[in-house]
């Protein structure tokens, strides 16, 4: 897939994949011992972080798939393993990325009721709520790989647009 997406379901595909693998490739960054790190006792380690996306991408996935959740298997304890959980992580990527790439505008459409209550969330509110879910878990894990050193030793930068501007346009402004 490019990153030019030229439909909705590349694009959700594109966007929800990339974060996942990012969030993929920084855990198998992180030492073992650091598994279960966290800078402070309120902050998730980064075993919760990753079976909370692992876990809501399954779940998420089983409700598009069957409307009904009372014939949804119940999500699996998470591998134990760094390794095994970013395994597990991998293969529910490929699983999105089929599912996503498959979808017809019509089951976007499709109304569905998370564990079959609550109000009605169609399709596409589902697979926004997976890409949420899987770019704030990649946020918060990327802070965490900040706060160990792993991504340099310097104090973070935000790449502000300003800069851009001026560089490329210098100090005059187009409004």
């Amino acid at each position: 897939m490019s990153y030019q997406p030229h439909t909705e379901n590349e694009a959700y595909a594109l966007v929800l994949c990339n974060h996942l693998q990012s969030f993929i490739d920084y855990l198998r960054k992180l030492p073992p011992e650091k598994w279960d790190w966290a800078p402070d006792p309120a902050a998730p380690t980064a075993r919760i972080l990753a079976t909370h996306a692992w876990q809501w991408l399954q779940c998420d996935r089983q409700h598009i798939i069957e409307p009904d959740a009372s014939l949804h298997p119940r999500i699996p304890d998470p591998p134990s393993e760094p390794e095994m959980m970013c395994q597990a992580l991998q293969e529910e990527t490929e699983c999105w990325r089929a599912l996503l790439q498959g979808l017809t505008p019509e089951q976007l459409d499709e109304e569905r009721f998370q564990f079959n209550g609550g109000f009605p969330l169609n399709v596409r509110g589902f697979i926004c709520h997976t890409i949420m879910n899987a770019i704030y878990k990649n946020g918060q894990f990327t802070t965490l790989f900040f706060a160990l050193g792993l991504d340099g030793r310097e104090p973070y930068t935000a790449p502000l647009p300003n800069p851009f501007y001026e560089q490329r346009f210098g100090g005059v402004s187009g409004l």
